[in-house]
């Protein structure tokens, strides 16, 4: 169990036995300020420290373990999709960076092929590909929100596939709309992606409970990510920040995959 879970296990169960933190101090020996920088979940207690405080609490530390292992359950359909994620989201990210280049040659009106292979009909291949990968993507954020208990997590999962199947979808309709009709997309596209991101990266922040600051920190960055497209007078911020988050992203997924196994 990791904090702040643990700081508030261990000051649940100081309060069922009717004690104050100064009568828990004397109990173990430790000092008063440890305690409350345990409880509050600001520190980690080394092992020692924490089987001093729960022999004083008459805790045993393995029922703590077995709380865990019996919150988190799994198949290992689960844990499989989780890895095809991780994978698939490694080739997802750089077909996307590959369709970013595209979008631009197309915005600009730039044969960037030299006439060697059709342009709208590579175009057209590519978005397909990038939603059959987003699919397998966004599937591991779906069921890491399914193992463990986050129904913002799942949603949002979710909503972030559809807005991107809409992108997709209506990048290949519009490839030869009038500029006004092409700005209008992106304009709505960037406000679509901003609206379902940004809570997205909520539910990868509230996993900090489960994999540490490192949920956090991509939980962060998903936000920031989003929130300048929300803007869309920041979106040339986005264009620097969407590559980091996904691989911040990619690697949270591994981070699931390591927890899983660890079990």
């Amino acid at each position: 169990m990791k904090q702040p879970e643990l700081g508030k296990k261990i000051s649940d169960l100081r309060k069922e036995k009717g004690l104050t933190q100064e009568e828990l101090v004397d109990l173990c020996n430790i000092n008063v300020r440890t305690i409350q920088r345990i409880e509050s979940g600001e520190v980690t207690p080394r092992s020692y420290t924490l089987k001093t405080i729960l022999k004083a609490l008459n805790y045993d530390l393995e029922e703590i373990h077995l709380e865990e292992r019996e919150r988190i359950s799994y198949s290992k359909r689960d844990f499989n999709i989780i890895n095809i994620a991780f994978w698939t989201g490694i080739l997802f990210i750089i077909l996307d960076s590959f369709n970013i280049f595209l979008n631009i040659a197309l915005d600009f009106n730039i044969d960037v092929l030299g006439g060697i292979i059709n342009f709208k009909g590579l175009y057209f291949i590519t978005q397909i590909a990038s939603f059959v990968l987003a699919i397998a993507f966004y599937s591991g954020f779906y069921t890491s929100g399914k193992i463990f208990n986050s129904t913002l997590l799942k949603a949002t999962a979710i909503l972030m596939l559809v807005v991107a199947g809409a992108n997709y979808f209506f990048s290949v309709f519009l490839m030869d709309s009038n500029d006004f009709i092409i700005t209008t997309f992106g304009v709505v596209s960037l406000l679509a992606y901003g609206a379902a991101g940004i809570p997205f990266g909520i539910g990868l922040l509230k996993l900090n409970n489960q994999l540490g600051s490192y949920a956090t920190i991509t939980g962060i960055f998903t936000i920031i990510l989003y929130a300048t497209m929300l803007t869309v007078i920041l979106v040339f911020m986005s264009v620097f920040l969407i590559l980091p988050v996904m691989i911040l992203q990619l690697i949270l997924l591994y981070k699931v995959k390591e927890y899983l196994q660890s079990r």
